[in-house]
């Protein structure tokens, strides 16, 4: 079983977040990708809504999207949400997602962990 523990976390704050988990396993994510992936209520709603709209894009016609338009997705800050999860600060003004360690772990990109899903 995969571990959700992670053993060291860095964050280069332009970049990247990697995670050691103590059971050897390492992962990389890069911003853009945890942004995109945020666990908050709104953003749930948000790629639910625009996968809705895949399937049938004549559903809301009027739809207009809001917020700022960023070419690349830097954290300000990380701070540790208990022993359980972390919370950024991203350049686009956002911050109310908290990625536990078991929703990072299931997020790992790496090729070993995207072919068991």
């Amino acid at each position: 079983m995969a571990s959700t523990q992670p053993a060291s976390i860095e964050l280069d704050v332009h970049k990247e977040l990697k995670i050691a988990w103590s059971d050897d396993h390492a992962s990389v994510y890069p911003l853009d990708y945890l942004r995109r992936n945020c666990p908050c209520a709104g953003c749930q709603t948000q790629r639910k809504e625009a996968e809705e709209a895949k399937k049938n894009p004549r559903a809301n016609p009027f739809k207009v999207l809001t917020g700022p338009v960023l070419k690349q997705v830097e954290a300000l800050n990380v701070e540790a949400v208990g022993n359980y999860a972390l919370r950024f600060d991203w350049t686009d003004q956002h911050n109310t997602g908290i990625y536990t360690f078991g929703y990072l772990r299931s997020l790992c990109p790496c090729g070993q962990c995207r072919a068991k899903t």
